[in-house]
């Protein structure tokens, strides 16, 4: 198939037409095709063993998972070894389905390799999610432990533009702008 209408009329009864693919393309297309953070998500620390993520969500390739709003998202972190570092990863973790087998999308810990210097954070899976069984993962925040204690909390991905970040401006006016951006529209 060379062409794919998404948004158009389906009459009542016909089959439905729209994919997860078609949403991630838009959400990519309208994200600049990057992965990262939406809105506000935060990740602190409830105690050594615990991360608590809340009041946003996260795009993988243009495919959304969000913690809606008034709840949180808890996650367990391995404990610690006394004398050793470790770098753990919050990261979005994409699973393409296929056939029977439905897609997954969930924010989990990726757990990093104790060391006794300095530790360096897990590898990240990335793949374009072209066929069943392939996985992608985006490195969200790196969760330092340092012996048994958490002892940082570092987001690593971008926070992906809202509607109201960098959206060109449209003047209309007799007298050029007193601060125009890039991508602005100036009609006099």
């Amino acid at each position: 198939m060379g062409q794919k209408a998404i948004t158009i009329y389906t009459p009542s009864g016909s089959t439905a037409h729209i994919a997860a693919e078609d949403d991630a393309f838009i959400h990519r297309a309208l994200l600049g095709g990057v992965s990262g953070i939406l809105r506000s998500l935060t990740c602190a620390k409830v105690d050594d063993n615990t991360v608590r993520l809340s009041g946003g969500g996260v795009s993988n390739r243009g495919y959304i998972l969000w913690i809606p709003d008034g709840t949180t998202l808890e996650l367990t972190v391995d404990s610690g070894t006394a004398g050793q570092n470790r770098i753990d990863v919050v990261a979005s973790e994409f699973v393409r389905g296929g056939g029977e087998t439905a897609d997954t999308h969930a924010i989990k810990i990726i757990k990093g390799t104790a060391v006794s210097g300095t530790p360096a954070a897990p590898a990240m899976t990335t793949s374009n999610l072209l066929n069943a069984g392939n996985v992608n993962r985006v490195a969200l925040y790196y969760v330092t432990l340092s012996g048994t204690e958490i002892t940082g909390i570092t987001r690593v991905a971008q926070h992906l533009p809202t509607a109201s970040d960098g959206a060109p401006d449209i003047y209309v006016q007799q007298s050029q702008p007193s601060a125009p951006q890039a991508g602005d529209l100036w009609i006099w």
